[in-house]
């Protein structure tokens, strides 16, 4: 079946000039003048023959001109015939090809990996497009990467170099970039592709509904396994790491098919060092959590690694993270008078732990030096540059507990110390000293900071009679609460530190709350070190895709090596970023273990993670589809469906512009034949 349609159809408004000529005539028709004359019979007959052959050039000039004006309209209006017979017209078209080459693509079926088949679908479909095309190709995973290459036959030739990456799949930076293109081009096809696995996560950026397609022909081409079967590692988690202690860790198995697996190999390396394995049973669709333990034999930056059995995508079968060990923790206790930090003093002298007291107004960069965890015990105010400072080494790992007190002046808090380290607002106290009191929660939660404790026997609740009243921001969690439901402990995390905010006091007056001589508080204030001073467990993780710069530690050096997992080493420059020197080490497009060597030593050590959730391949709905794009303008095109048939069906195939714009001069030349000789007659006289 053959359609019409025009490229420029609002030019088509201009087929109300075609009236013109008729008002035109209408305006001008001459009225009959009766002459007195003696003898008229044989001038009435000369002149009824005149006239008839006059009013019959006026009838076609009139057609002739209104058809003239409707041609040109249509000219310009460029018609366009569409439903050919599945050859490739002349109508020229401008496409843009979005290839999916994220971490799913890697999938392996028996065709192939996803990436294959897509690649093979790419260059089947630019044969339907020839050098008059305007064909871009750009490709899509985190971001978008556009090839500089237009012509399909050179495309071609270039998709045969690519290679599916790491990252995840986000089409918002390839759509827009695709419909500024397309917005304006003068092409009567306008098209876009998608070439992907249509996994759901790759469209969850995008809008409800896209209003700005401009008659824009939307096909995804769908590259999908037929069953999906495939585990990935997702989170894994540890206890606070300490050298010669026990450790715990939590490793998350992810099933992302559609069968119950009972047979999978679980192998766990610290430093290459395999320290476990298991075999794990994880249900279709579902997650599994494995707990184990090691002792961490050194301190420092440690390398831990979690390895699955092979499967259909690899990329997801391997995580790994820094965790770093502390081998001796230096705390720095932040008090205007002694007695606020006495308790804690005295719980850290049993713990290997370096401890050193300050005043407020002491707090400095130079100060915080080689501090792992600082401690502020009801410190009414601190000074801009402290808490600047204390901003600065809080991104860079360390950790920070805010204790709270009679002494804290609420407004400056709200003002100035929270909005800079803590994401919260107090709202006031409520209890009385020695008046009435409240417990803590009677089930603690499995948090770290409260491993192995239960509140009861010789670690029952200590008992709160004065407590302020947080409220949290959506970025701060609250770990521990009292009996009633209001936040007792709140935790949040800034850059690369921990900050936790307790709602009470732990000064030796022990007016607000007997916790210092409760078993609760020791075996809690040990946890509490542990767990600051790791850092934010992953601290030294990243994404696939993320630009990352690292500090430069103690080491005075000019350059470093780069080693990136199973890459070739480069040598990188220190640059200064404010006040700090980073190592720029770019973006990171693989997966596992990076190392920078400076001074013939490993300086500095940091994880690239996938994103767990794309190896999802759970398909985006169609309903979803139809309603962004329009149910007309869409066509999917799975692995069984005609690519050809597909596009030239809605393809403008042969435009007809030229022979409407010859027909129009065709017209104009018989109009003006036709004016000579209308006033040529008119001008001869009987």
């Amino acid at each position: 079946m053959f359609g019409l349609s025009f490229t420029n159809p609002m030019l088509l408004h201009g087929l109300w000039a075609a009236l013109l000529p008729l008002v035109i005539h209408l305006l001008n028709r001459r009225r009959a003048v009766t002459v007195s004359f003696s003898n008229v019979a044989l001038l009435q007959k000369l002149q009824h023959d005149r006239m008839r052959r006059l009013k019959f050039k006026h009838l076609a000039l009139l057609i002739l001109r209104t058809l003239l004006i409707v041609l040109l309209v249509l000219a310009f209006a460029r018609p366009t015939l569409s439903g050919g017979s599945g050859q490739v017209g002349d109508a020229g078209t401008s496409a843009v090809i979005l290839l999916d080459r994220s971490l799913s693509m890697q999938y392996r079926t028996a065709e192939g990996t996803l990436f294959e088949r897509a690649l093979r679908k790419a260059q089947a479909l630019l044969a339907l497009f020839d050098e008059r095309d305007d064909v871009r190709l750009a490709l899509i995973d985190k971001g978008v990467e556009e090839v500089d290459v237009t012509s399909p036959e050179r495309l071609r030739l270039f998709m045969d170099t690519l290679q599916p990456g790491f990252g995840s799949t986000d089409f918002e930076a390839g759509l827009q970039l695709a419909l500024s293109h397309l917005s304006g081009s003068q092409m009567p096809n306008r098209e876009l592709y998608f070439v992907t696995d249509r996994a759901y996560n790759g469209w969850a950026n995008l809008p409800d509904t896209l209003s700005n397609l401009d008659d824009v022909s939307v096909y995804i081409i769908s590259e999908r396994p037929s069953q999906v079967a495939n585990i990935g590692i997702g989170q894994i988690n540890t206890t606070s790491p300490e050298v010669g202690r026990s450790t715990t860790l939590a490793i998350e198995l992810i099933n992302y098919g559609v069968a119950n697996r009972g047979d999978v190999p679980v192998q766990i390396f610290l430093d290459d060092r395999r320290i476990g394995q298991d075999i794990a049973h994880v249900p279709a669709g579902g997650r599994r959590k494995l707990h184990t333990s090691f002792v961490p034999k050194t301190g420092g930056d440690v390398a831990l690694r979690v390895e699955i059995g092979a499967d259909a995508l690899e990329a997801d079968n391997e995580r790994v993270t820094v965790l770093r060990v502390p081998e001796r923790v230096r705390i720095l206790l932040v008090g205007q008078v002694s007695h606020e930090s006495y308790y804690l003093a005295e719980a850290l002298s049993v713990a290997s732990s370096e401890v050193v007291h300050v005043k407020p107004e002491r707090v400095s960069d130079q100060v915080l030096e080689g501090v792992d965890v600082v401690f502020l015990c009801n410190v009414a105010r601190l000074s801009t540059g402290a808490i600047a400072a204390l901003q600065n080494r809080i991104s860079r790992g360390v950790g920070l507990a805010i204790f709270l007190g009679d002494q804290i002046d609420v407004r400056y808090y709200n003002e100035h110390v929270l909005p800079a380290l803590f994401p919260a607002k107090l709202l006031g106290t409520r209890g009385a000293l020695s008046g009435a009191y409240q417990a803590l929660q009677t089930v603690l939660p499995d948090h770290p900071m409260l491993s192995g404790l239960e509140l009861k026997g010789a670690f029952q609740s200590p008992r709160f009679f004065v407590s302020y009243r947080v409220l949290p921001a959506a970025n701060a969690r609250p770990v521990l609460s009292f009996a009633s439901g209001a936040p007792a402990l709140l935790e949040s995390r800034k850059g690369n530190g921990r900050v936790v905010l307790f709602a009470s006091s732990v000064s030796a007056n022990l007016g607000w709350n007997d916790a210092p001589l409760s078993g609760f508080f020791v075996p809690f204030v040990h946890r509490l070190i542990g767990y600051l001073a790791a850092g934010a467990f992953g601290r030294s993780d990243y994404r696939v895709g993320q630009v990352v710069y690292r500090d430069i530690r103690r080491e005075n050096a000019s350059e470093a090596v780069l080693q990136a997992p199973g890459g070739e080493p480069r040598t990188i420059w220190p640059q200064q970023r404010g006040l700090q020197s980073v190592w720029p080490v770019g973006v990171v497009n693989e997966p596992g273990l990076w190392e920078i060597f400076a001074r013939e030593r490993v300086s500095d050590r940091f994880a690239v993670q996938v994103d767990e959730r794309e190896p999802d391949l759970t398909p985006v709905p169609m309903a979803r589809l139809e309603a962004l794009f329009g149910k007309d303008r869409l066509r999917v095109v799975d692995g069984e469906a005609d690519l050809k048939e597909a596009v030239l069906s809605q393809r403008h195939g042969q435009e007809l512009w030229r022979w409407v714009l010859l027909a129009a001069l065709m017209a104009m030349g018989a109009e003006m034949l036709i004016a000579q000789s209308a006033r040529t007659s008119r001008g001869t006289r009987p």
